[in-house]
């Protein structure tokens, strides 16, 4: 129904103008239409948006007015961007402990992943000698039970490189023993490495060490899984190298077409024990980086790692006897 104070601020009476009381006719449907279909909303029914008649409402805030309060989404998204702020002790000791536990326990995760990895073997193993450590870089391997590892000339262990991992081989173990000069870029060792043949037919295992830029081109044998020496580029060492070779009868100085990439040495960062803990930081090396059954992204990442300063690069190839 119309409020009666409505009629007295118009300041007329709807008797006295038959169109002024069509119009509070009209006025009061629709605003009775509105509270109708706001309650119909707010009992969870949907209803299908009509379109309005009669006079157009403008909505506004009356003087004196209490606002209306904000959406609970949009409260929680301004909140979102407002520091907490506590008013009371409870409220500051809660901030605080989460502060704490936000530090302390990704801390303790670090420092017990840490003593993980430097723990001591199990005794079992030490007595059984099962498990050996590799002098040079301070590795602890663990080999099944009745196998004995390797060993070279100067008691080191004989390893295979596999991808980036150096991996101890068993004494029996076929294959043809390789010096590769390995260790931080700055002081380099020669280490033994065992390779198996892969050719069916006669082969030879070569060593070939060259400054870099390499110049030497390589194609990838998808049935095979291997890296493939096609030629060398003009200028470089590698053509330099190939047309020594072609005039004396020692090939094996230079990288010909045919040979099978069986190993390459690049730089890569090792970690010590101490950069587990931030006392070191990770230290350059050069490693034998293992391609055999690599695919032909790893094999090009390989040979992109170092730089000029790091010294030559020494690859390790199988050639077919001619």
């Amino acid at each position: 129904m119309l409020n009666p104070r409505v009629l007295s601020s118009l300041g007329t009476s709807t008797s006295s103008s038959p169109l002024l009381a069509e119009q509070l006719a009209q006025i009061s449907r629709h605003g009775l239409q509105n509270s109708a279909r706001h309650n119909r909303h707010a009992s969870g029914a949907v209803q299908p948006h009509a379109p309005c008649r009669g006079f157009m409402r403008t909505r506004h805030t009356q003087r004196g007015a209490p606002a209306q309060a904000l959406p609970e989404s949009v409260a929680s998204a301004l909140m979102a961007f407002v520091s907490p702020v506590c008013f009371d002790k409870a409220c500051q000791q809660a901030a605080d402990q989460t502060t704490v536990t936000a530090f302390v326990v990704p801390m303790l995760l670090a420092l017990a992943a840490a003593f993980y990895v430097v723990r001591p073997p199990p005794k079992t193993l030490v007595d059984e000698g099962r498990v050996f450590e590799d002098d040079a870089t301070g590795a602890v391997f663990e080999a099944p039970r009745g196998v004995e590892p390797l060993r070279d000339k100067q008691g080191e262990l004989v390893l295979r490189p596999v991808s980036y991992t150096p991996w101890p081989v068993g004494v029996g173990e076929e294959g043809e023993v390789v010096r590769v000069r390995v260790g931080p870029v700055r002081d380099t060792q020669p280490r033994s490495f065992l390779f198996r043949r892969l050719l069916p037919g006669p082969s030879a295992l070569v060593t070939v060490t060259l400054p870099r830029p390499l110049g030497v081109v390589l194609e990838y044998d998808e049935a095979g899984r291997r890296a493939v020496v096609v030629d060398t580029i003009e200028g470089t060492a590698a053509d330099r190298a190939r047309k020594r070779a072609a005039l004396s009868s020692d090939q094996a100085v230079a990288a010909l077409p045919g040979d099978i990439l069986r190993a390459v040495t690049c730089t890569n960062f090792v970690y010590p024990t101490q950069a587990l803990f931030g006392a070191r930081p990770p230290e350059r090396h050069i490693v034998l980086y293992g391609a055999d059954n690599q695919t032909w992204a790893k094999v090009c990442g390989a040979l992109k790692k170092g730089d000029v300063k790091d010294g030559e690069v020494t690859m390790v190839l199988e050639r077919p006897q001619r």
